[in-house]
């Protein structure tokens, strides 16, 4: 392929790229949606809450009692993550008595109270944490941030 060729094609491909664009055909990929997950009214310190999000990927609820960064709710206490530990997609289950999520296959251990952080273990990366908001007595997970669920390519549900 010519200079001339590979420089039309490259400024056809920025046309059809800039015109995407502008009329919003770009934007139509749908939103994370918003998810019921628990009534504030029935949580209690150290409870642990499974559920799915965004669409099938386990992840857990929980209410650690005490006010951490990012933490919703009356005490600033309920956070979530995805249950997907980051080393190789296993499943965390939370122990209350350490407050912590560790990985039922190969022992990472992640800090709820530290963001989801990796504190031990192979795994590199923290876990993901759901996004959440209250309305009146209800808690809805209404995102991901922090990095991808594992085994997805993106966080939209």
């Amino acid at each position: 392929m010519s200079e001339a060729s590979s420089r039309r094609l490259f400024l056809r491909a920025s046309a059809v790229a800039a015109t995407a664009a502008a009329t919003g055909v770009a934007a139509a990929a749908p939103a994370t949606a918003s998810k019921k997950i628990a009534k504030l009214s029935e949580l209690k310190p150290g409870d642990a809450v499974n559920f799915t999000y965004p669409q099938d990927e386990p992840a857990v609820l929980l209410d650690l009692g005490r006010r951490v960064s990012g933490g919703i709710g009356p005490r600033g206490s309920i956070v979530a993550y995805s249950a997907l530990c980051q080393h190789m997609g296993c499943p965390v289950n939370f122990e209350a008595q350490r407050a912590q999520l560790v990985c039922s296959c190969h022992a990472s251990v992640f800090d709820p109270a530290r963001g989801g952080d990796c504190i031990e273990g192979p795994s590199t990366r923290g876990l993901p944490r759901i996004a959440l908001k209250v309305e009146g007595d209800t808690v809805f997970a209404t995102g991901v941030t922090g990095g991808l669920v594992y085994g997805r390519g993106c966080n939209r549900a």
